[in-house]
């Protein structure tokens, strides 16, 4: 039962989407100049266990073939087509999981890398291939065309449909640890300040102050208020404010308005040229919001890295410090108030450490760490004894390396010390 509804919703999620293009683009030849659907099928196999993809298929063909019998064409037609599409998505997934694992998270730079190079462009070579030579073997003319039109369209489509699938799919509602109110609301100022400047732009007629030349100067605008998007709503909000405005863009230019309208650049049309435009909108928020979270994930795990070594050497009863020579700054870790009667802030340097130390004690572990930085390596042990809270005097035993360089160059002297509560009390440095 599941596999059907998995099913039906491909395939209802693929006719919107080809719908949405039949309304936007034009078909010179068997290939059309706008082409959102085939993002929807590759999306859902990323996001989707690979014990349903067959029902993904099954539904990416249906939508397919439906679509295309909706068209009117011939019913071989939309067999093939629907075949192209199961075939070209197929292989792009399965290509995209080789380059990173699924199901796809896009939180990384080299998740978004498979996704372009290992998912999109494949897609789009394979499907043009396979419709040229269909379009040829059906008596068709025009090969070069048909097979640049429907690369391009096919690319730029599943790039601006296919990550807002990926980002979707996680969503969950939280009641507690997303996204602060401050965040949300700046984020939605600069979602409302790049759709109001998309649709102050695009929907300019050809003859007003906001077409032509300066316009297209203008279309700059909506890319920083993009990029703010992203660093403050993620991947979701930068798919699903990208497609708003590619939408905003696509239709308005197909109504022939727009700072794109009666321009043949580049890509050669009207539509392609704002789609390219519209690409270049989405891969900079997909990449600033990317890179962002990359850098979330990292500062994540740093923490718990932190916070698990923090409770592991706090459990019996240690301090690890990191000490530079050079700047004699040292760095403690441990609760080192609960164990030595100050905070880690408190003991910056060398010298605050060793202030800790006895007096009889004091000269002979100083002497030790001079003679430290002369090591490569190789574990250094003492003992000694250090005042704790209240002026009990406790024994440490203190346990360092040095690390060196590659180039042999002293990096840092790092320690472990065991404090433990056996000295008497009384005794003060």
């Amino acid at each position: 039962m599941q596999h059907i509804v998995v099913a039906i919703v491909v395939a209802a999620g693929y006719a919107v989407l080809a719908l949405v293009s039949a309304e936007v683009a034009y078909a010179p030849t068997v290939a059309w100049t706008v082409w959102l659907a085939s993002g929807a099928l590759l999306g859902s196999l990323l996001t989707t266990n690979r014990a349903r993809w067959g029902a993904v298929l099954a539904g990416g063909f249906a939508g397919a073939a439906g679509f295309t019998l909706y068209l009117g064409s011939p019913l071989l037609d939309a067999l093939a087509f629907g075949a192209c599409e199961v075939v070209t998505s197929l292989g792009a997934a399965l290509l995209v999981s080789r380059l990173a694992a699924l199901p796809l998270r896009l939180d990384n730079p080299r998740e978004l890398a498979a996704l372009v190079f290992g998912g999109a462009l494949p897609l789009a070579l394979g499907g043009g291939l396979i419709a040229t030579g269909w379009h040829m073997a059906t008596g068709g003319e025009l090969p070069g065309p048909t097979f640049r039109l429907w690369v391009l369209s096919n690319f730029i489509g599943t790039l601006l449909v296919s990550p807002m699938f990926v980002a979707w799919s996680r969503f969950r509602v939280l009641r507690s640890g997303g996204m602060t109110m401050p965040a949300f609301i700046a984020g939605a100022v600069a979602c409302a300040l790049f759709l109001i400047s998309m649709q102050l732009l695009f929907d300019a007629s050809p003859d007003s102050a906001l077409a032509g030349t300066t316009g297209r100067a203008l279309t700059y605008v909506p890319i920083v208020f993009m990029a703010l998007g992203a660093l403050l709503w993620g991947t979701r909000g930068a798919t699903l404010t990208a497609f708003a405005g590619a939408l905003i863009a696509m239709v308005n230019t197909s109504q022939g308005q727009g700072p794109f309208a009666g321009i043949e650049g580049y890509l050669g049309d009207p539509v392609l040229e704002v789609e390219g435009y519209a690409l270049a909108l989405t891969l900079t928020g997909l990449l600033i919001a990317v890179l962002v979270s990359a850098q979330s994930n990292a500062t994540r795990a740093a923490r718990d890295w932190q916070t698990r070594f923090e409770a592991a050497i706090g459990a019996h009863r240690l301090l690890a410090y990191e000490w530079d020579p050079v700047s004699n700054h040292i760095i403690v870790s441990g609760d080192s108030k609960e164990l030595v009667g100050l905070l880690p802030a408190r003991i910056a340097t060398l010298a605050e450490w060793l202030a800790l130390v006895v007096a009889d004690d004091r000269g002979r572990v100083a002497a030790r760490f001079d003679e430290r930085v002369q090591g490569h390596g190789e574990s250094d042990t003492m003992t000694y004894l250090v005042v704790g809270p209240g002026g009990s005097v406790l024994a440490a035993t203190d346990e360092a390396r040095v690390i060196r360089g590659h180039d042999g160059a002293l990096h840092r002297v790092v320690g472990i010390v065991r404090v433990a509560a056996t000295a008497a009390a009384g005794v003060v440095p």
